[in-house]
Order: C-alpha cells, then sequence, then structure tokens
C-alpha cells in the first residue's frame, strides 16, 4: 500500500526552541517585558505564534490576553523571530536528515504541516533540508485552521489521491496526536520535542520513539 508521510516542524524535524525563545525575547525586550527562560518557552510551543505570545506575557491563550496587549507583543514577535532563526538557533535534530533521504530514495510521499507563520516555515525548510522534496510545505496562513483541526491534513490527502488510512502524521506534541484523530490518519508520537512525555503516552497508540532510527522502520514498515 502507498504511504504517504505529514511530519510537524517544531520538536519534530528541528530544535527550534533556541530561536524561538530568542525572537519572544527580543520583543519582550521591546517592549518592556521581563524576558521568560528557554524552559518558560519550551511548554509554550505548538499552538501558532499568537498563542505563544499570549503565554509569553502571562495568559493562557491568544483568547484571553487582552488584544491591546497581544497584538503589540504579536508584531513585535512577528518582526523580530525571521531575523534570528538561522544558524545554530534551529537545527535539525540528529538523524532526521538521513531519515528523510531515506524515505525520499524509496519513494515516500513527504509533506510538511506546522502551526508556525508559512513565511518562516517554508524557508526554514527549503534552507535546512535543500534536497527534500517535500510536498506540500504549509505553514499557518489563514486559509486552514491551525492544528488540531483536521482541515490542512485533509487538504493534503486530497492533493496526493491518499486516503486518510495511507498517511501518518509524525509529531512531538497533543496537538498533533488530536490531527491525527480528527483526521483518522495514523500517528507516530516522537519523545524528543517538547511535549510532555505522559501527555503523548496518554495520546498516542504507540509509545513514542525516542531517535531517528527507531522511527525509519516504522515508517517503512508496509514497503
Amino acid at each position: 500500500m502507498k504511504r504517504g508521510i505529514i511530519f510537524d516542524l517544531d520538536g519534530t524535524l528541528v530544535d527550534s526552541l533556541p530561536g524561538i525563545a530568542e525572537g519572544v525575547n527580543r520583543a519582550l525586550d521591546i517592549l518592556g517585558r521581563a524576558r521568560r527562560t528557554p524552559e518558560e518557552i519550551r511548554g509554550m510551543i505548538g499552538r501558532g505564534a499568537r498563542n505563544l505570545c499570549a503565554q509569553a506575557i502571562g495568559y493562557r491563550d491568544a483568547d484571553e490576553a487582552p488584544i491591546d496587549e497581544l497584538e503589540p507583543m504579536h508584531e513585535a514577535f512577528r518582526l523580530s523571530y525571521p531575523s534570528c532563526w538561522r544558524g545554530n538557533y534551529t537545527l535539525p535534530y540528529p538523524g532526521i536528515p538521513e531519515l528523510l533521504s531515506t524515505l525520499a530514495a524509496r519513494g515516500k510521499k513527504l509533506a510538511v504541516l506546522s502551526n508556525k507563520p508559512h513565511d518562516v516555515t517554508e524557508p526554514m525548510i527549503r534552507e535546512l533540508f535543500p534536497s527534500i522534496p517535500f510536498e506540500p510545505i504549509l505553514g499557518f496562513t489563514g486559509e486552514f485552521p491551525r492544528k488540531p483541526a483536521p482541515d490542512a491534513l485533509l487538504y493534503i490527502a486530497k492533493l496526493w489521491g491518499f486516503t486518510q488510512s495511507q498517511i501518518t502524521l509524525v509529531g512531538d506534541s497533543i496537538y498533533d496526536a488530536n490531527t491525527a484523530i480528527n483526521a483518522t490518519c495514523h500517528f507516530l508520537a516522537v519523545g524528543w520535542g517538547y511535549a510532555r512525555q505522559d501527555e503523548l503516552r496518554n495520546a498516542s497508540p504507540m509509545p513514542p520513539v525516542q531517535t531517528a532510527e527507531q522511527l525509519l522502520p516504522l515508517l517503512l514498515a508496509d514497503d
């Protein structure tokens, strides 16, 4: 059976925490607010930039944050982050480039689906994985709701001509797990990202894999 594989980005393909933390703290500096530690910011990643910014200024999510506080923070982050994710601020996890190259060589359909803004997601993927034929690469644009809504994943399935049962979503968070549930596709959790391990264990049918070497045979199992 043909299989397509959709990857989350932050915490799955790349360790982007240093760059995100730098972008958040530059934005907080601009607004004269107290900086956050990388470990604090780690727990804020996964639901898109607006929710990240809301949590960075002390609110539970974007719906709770007053607009006159959230918008300046979101705008400052939007302007700061594109200039600070490159270099050692964002790196592929160990074994990921080799895993992707093997999957591509075996003819797997590959895509990226992220809640990160698309205008950062696409250049990041093109720069860090220039030889990998991801098609499509989807960051958040507003065309589809953010994960865990299944709309963007279902769009990819239709683009490929695959049923959901032919697709595996690989991610590091409860939002990815719930996306797979909502889309009725397969899910594989990775344990090297930003989510709490107990959350992943409760949401995933299999325990999180801990290395790219463990992940590869699971993604090739139907060859």
